[in-house]
């Protein structure tokens, strides 16, 4: 039996934050973040909270996006406390309608610019490292903070559409709109 398999995440940097891949030890950061009320509103399936065993799984898919896709969502930490705060990132399962740009806060990070602090980054990464042409971002009806969020990417509203069997309002923004 061989060891675990590293995965050479990327780091990126904010003025405030690091972007970087997962590990073991972010799991009670996770648990809390995915098992808040509102975030689970938003973005958890039911959009009910997760329990710590549900958080352990979800955030072993969302590591293992990285070893099937190449890239995914990052681990989002704060460096005045080294807390996992939130994730964001490449986000693409099977049948999604493009490379999605994605990002979900923890209660203690939402209304400080942490979003669109890491969604920059991410996004020039996006655009710079994988040489996307396209990013979208997909957002619930009735989210209007990550509607502000994508906006102040530069986002556009592009079409309405479905994911997961749900409505979404689809954003997105190209290389050359930049």
């Amino acid at each position: 039996m061989t060891g675990p398999t590293q995965i050479d995440y990327p780091r990126l940097m904010t003025e405030r934050l690091v972007l970087r891949g997962w590990h073991d030890g972010d799991l009670d950061d996770y648990a809390a973040m995915v098992g808040d009320a509102e975030a689970a509103r938003w973005t958890n399936p039911g959009g009910k909270p997760l329990s710590r065993e549900e958080a352990w799984r979800h955030m072993a898919m969302v590591a293992g996006h990285w070893a099937l896709r190449g890239y995914g969502l990052f681990a989002v930490e704060e460096k005045a406390s080294g807390r996992v705060v939130g994730r964001v990132g490449a986000w693409y399962p099977d049948n999604w309608p493009g490379i999605e740009l994605g990002w979900v806060l923890g209660p203690d990070a939402r209304g400080k610019g942490y979003a669109t602090e890491a969604g920059q980054a991410c996004l020039q990464w996006m655009f710079e490292t994988l040489g996307l042409e396209r990013v979208i971002s997909t957002i619930q009806p009735g989210n209007e903070a990550s509607i502000a969020v994508a906006e102040r990417l530069g986002q556009r509203f592009l079409e309405k559409g479905q994911i997961v069997g749900k409505p979404c309002l689809i954003y997105g923004i190209d290389r050359e709109s930049r």
